[in-house]
């Protein structure tokens, strides 16, 4: 009698499934964290998330027929990703055209899940293949695969050529944002000078952070009157002495609602700290500020300075689409009078001029190191300053898996002038 072969375990594949949907969810959360850094990220959900998803695709045909097509369907975004990261990583079958099909022709609802996997696949003939279609697809489409390429740091010229792409907000925005990866004779200048003047914010938005990263002037006179995230976290990190006092001026406005005082934290200057240390004493703000003040002095965000207020809230879903993530630090009380008393006793060996980063110089091995200490919520806006000392060509993707962020980042030490990566007072000048 032949071999009998081993029955599957339908109920093992679908447990797969359900942790890989769980995981997907707590690993996107955890990239924003305010407690969470790289390592206990890549150590904790990712590497779970990972195993599941390996499992999946090492089912083969069968776990593909029976559990994840039909999953493409499901109204949670995560398992609609884990589905098309497992469908599109298999070795045995090719199951590109059932899974774009449901991109195209499914419900709109699964498509955010689809292109999440998408982001983070890396399959440069699959991303090629989309960028061919652009064209055909309706601009919610258009401008989600924009976004793929992006993610991807794709240049996606050929593919814009084709396409009227202001005509919609949405791919416009999107089309913006890919102007960095672009060669830089086809960034389309005019087009992101028409843009920052555009009526809709969310293309005037995208218009401004691209304009920042390429080093257009206008775009960088535009930052100075404009809350938007982008414009004052660049106005903290490179902006001239003027912009500094700017922006500490502008901790009284109730319209800042807490983003001056994150951004401020990533300035590493004293008067940023001097600024900041009153705030302290803010019921509302008081923890973010003193998150801020901590960043550029190294104070330990531990008692006697804090005392743990845990807070029953859940946190808000998170928007893929943005590029920074808002402020949010952990729940706490703050000692206020112990933080003075500690800042009072080392305020003397700092300078206004140098730049810090927990309370040690700021330096190119420090924002090397940093993108692995930092919490993860903190990490996107340091990778937004490099991105923007590059002119957009130097670019660390908060939202990708942590080894490809640990490879993006390892450029950082081979720069022939690093010293540029820090300094404070002068706007980069693009490529």
């Amino acid at each position: 009698m032949p071999p009998r072969r081993p029955s599957v375990r339908w109920e093992l594949l679908e447990r797969h499934l359900e942790e890989a949907e769980f995981l997907w969810t707590q690993w996107e959360h955890a990239l924003w964290s305010p407690e969470h850094t790289l390592s206990s990220v890549a150590e904790g959900d990712e590497g779970r998330l990972r195993a599941h998803l390996d499992a999946l695709v090492l089912g083969g045909r069968a776990v593909a027929t029976r559990l994840l097509l039909p999953a493409l369907a499901s109204e949670e975004p995560s398992r609609v990703a884990s589905a098309t990261w497992a469908l599109l990583s298999a070795e045995d079958h090719d199951w590109r055209e059932p899974v774009l099909r449901h991109l195209e022709e499914g419900p709109e609802e699964t498509q955010p899940g689809i292109l999440r996997a998408l982001e983070l696949l890396d399959r440069a003939d699959l991303h090629a293949s989309l960028l061919k279609r652009l064209s055909t697809l309706a601009p919610a489409l258009q401008a989600g695969l924009l976004r793929v390429a992006r993610i991807r740091h794709l240049d996606a010229s050929a593919a814009l050529e084709q396409l009227d792409w202001e005509a919609d907000p949405a791919p416009h925005a999107e089309a913006l944002r890919a102007l960095p990866f672009l060669p830089r004779t086809q960034t389309g200048d005019a087009r992101l000078s028409r843009a920052l003047r555009h009526a809709h914010p969310s293309v005037s938005t995208a218009a401004l952070e691209t304009g920042l990263l390429l080093g257009s002037r206008e775009a960088w006179e535009r930052a100075r009157g404009s809350n938007a995230r982008a414009a004052l976290l660049t106005l903290a990190v490179a902006g001239e002495a003027k912009d500094l006092a700017a922006l500490t001026a502008r901790m009284k406005d109730p319209t800042a609602d807490g983003e001056v005082l994150w951004a401020l934290g990533f300035s590493g200057r004293l008067a940023a700290a001097d600024a900041l240390l009153p705030l302290a004493r803010d019921e509302a703000q008081g923890a973010l500020a003193l998150a801020s003040f901590a960043a550029i002095t190294g104070l330990p965000l531990a008692p006697p300075f804090l005392v743990d207020a845990p807070s029953d809230e859940a946190p808000a879903p998170e928007d893929l689409h943005e590029a920074l993530p808002s402020p949010e630090v952990p729940p706490a009380k703050v000692d206020a009078q112990a933080v003075e008393t500690w800042w009072a006793q080392r305020r003397g060996g700092f300078t206004a001029e140098q730049r810090y980063l927990r309370g040690a110089p700021l330096t190119v091995q420090a924002l090397s190191r940093a993108l692995e200490t930092e919490p993860m919520r903190r990490r996107p806006s340091l990778a937004w300053e490099i991105a923007l000392r590059g002119g957009g060509s130097r670019v660390v993707e908060p939202r990708q898996w942590t080894q490809v962020q640990r490879a993006q980042a390892q450029s950082l030490d081979a720069q022939r002038r690093p010293e540029w990566l820090t300094r404070a007072g002068s706007r980069p000048q693009g490529r």
